[in-house]
């Protein structure tokens, strides 16, 4: 692995250019010229066009990592080091990390040593799964799905249940473990997003399992908890197929540790704006106002994404990662500034005509937007959270949150 110095990065199984290692820790990405010159290509993501729309093509060295947006495909925090380990690279080498987890990144994105054989549709059938031993640490490893808590991407059979592929990569569904650090992370998780759903926001499809029901996660992950959230991919289709994703880190050129940062609410509206129209700005709006309602102080860039359906064009991306924060962080704050302020209890109606007018929003659609998710939240907080299976404390600091939000009184 340490003798590879290019890598051949790939858009849909089409080489569109090239990672090199040019001594030390530095890295130079390449568009080739296939790619530059393709009227038609495919979208990478919104961080290589110029204000006028033109593919940026001029990169300079990058020092240590590599550039945002490749950086940002990497896992962060224990799944980084637990993969790092697995592969045995060091989780500061991110040229040779990519090089270990490359063929099965979010997206539709494949990267490998130069002119290895691009990513391809694992076979899905399983003889005898429940015999199946858990996967030898060093055919786990290529699962790189970005973020923060262990995760494995999954199967799921004929007759529902789910397996980690054998061979380390391919799967439709994002197998999401127990936390180390906060009890009940999948009851939350699940709850919260099963609430989003049931007032209207684009979720995929949800289960909370048993973990002992998940076929070859590997050894030693069984032991943090009984419960495991999984949720279906998004950027994988039934027939086999990717698509395209972005989040917002990339989309800004920011590292994942100022995903906290280095962008608002109001410059992510700009972008949907942008690039979208009026019904994902309205399901922005949602969004951001029913996190706000449960107390997510984690919607960073990182859990904000753009999906490119038909290959160019950027919508809003279906939801994902609410979790009720402040059940585990008494008096947290949104992770990203509204218009002026991060907290919760300033999100009010005129926060909103702030953030209207400096995005230069729709007025009538973010307020109108705004009090509908309210109301629609209400009604399905008072209905169903006896029912979900969130535990108490969660409850409790839903309920006492709730007491503090001026936008419950417009």
């Amino acid at each position: 692995m340490a003798g590879v110095s290019t890598l051949t990065v790939r858009l849909y199984n089409e080489s569109i250019g090239t990672i090199t290692h040019v001594g030390g820790e530095r890295s130079l990405f390449a568009f080739n010229e296939a790619y530059i010159n393709d009227p038609h290509r495919a979208t990478l993501s919104l961080s290589f066009k110029d204000t006028l729309g033109q593919l940026l093509t001029d990169f300079s060295p990058y020092r240590s990592k590599l550039m945002p947006f490749f950086s940002n495909l990497l896992p962060e925090g224990y799944l980084r080091q637990y993969l790092a380990d697995t592969a045995q690279v060091h989780p500061g080498r991110e040229f040779f990390l990519l090089l270990a987890l490359g063929r099965d990144l979010p997206g539709a994105i494949t990267v490998t040593a130069e002119n290895d054989q691009p990513w391809s549709e694992p076979d899905t059938a399983f003889d005898d799964e429940q015999n199946t031993p858990p996967i030898p640490l060093n055919r786990s490893l290529r699962f790189s799905l970005a973020g923060v808590q262990l995760k494995f991407s999954a199967v799921m059979n004929a007759q529902g249940g789910l397996t980690i592929p054998t061979r380390g990569i391919g799967g439709h569904w994002i197998v999401k473990l127990p936390s180390r650090d906060f009890m009940h992370v999948p009851e939350n998780e699940f709850s919260m997003m099963t609430l989003a759903k049931l007032i209207g926001i684009d979720v995929p499809e949800i289960a909370l399992v048993d973990i002992s029901s998940i076929h070859n996660l590997p050894e030693g992950t069984r032991q943090l908890g009984s419960k495991a959230f999984v949720i279906e991919r998004f950027d994988r289709t039934d027939d086999g197929h990717k698509l395209h994703i972005e989040d917002f880190a990339q989309v800004f050129g920011v590292y994942p540790q100022a995903k906290y940062e280095k962008a608002s609410y109001r410059n992510l509206a700009r972008v949907i704006a942008a690039e979208s129209g009026d019904d994902d700005i309205a399901e922005f709006i949602r969004r951001a106002t029913f996190n706000v309602l449960i107390g997510n102080g984690d919607m960073h860039l990182k859990n904000w994404s753009l999906i490119y359906r038909d290959r160019r064009h950027a919508e809003l991306s279906p939801a994902y990662d609410f979790v009720s924060t402040i059940a585990y962080i008494p008096d947290d704050n949104s992770a990203l500034t509204f218009s002026r302020s991060k907290a919760f209890s300033d999100y009010s109606v005129d926060e909103l005509e702030h953030l209207v007018a400096k995005a230069a929003l729709p007025r009538q659609l973010v307020i109108d937007t705004a009090k509908e998710t309210v109301a629609l939240f209400m009604q399905r907080w008072a209905s169903e959270k006896h029912h979900l299976p969130m535990s108490k404390e969660v409850k409790l600091a839903i309920d006492k949150h709730l007491q503090t939000l001026p936008i419950l009184a417009a």
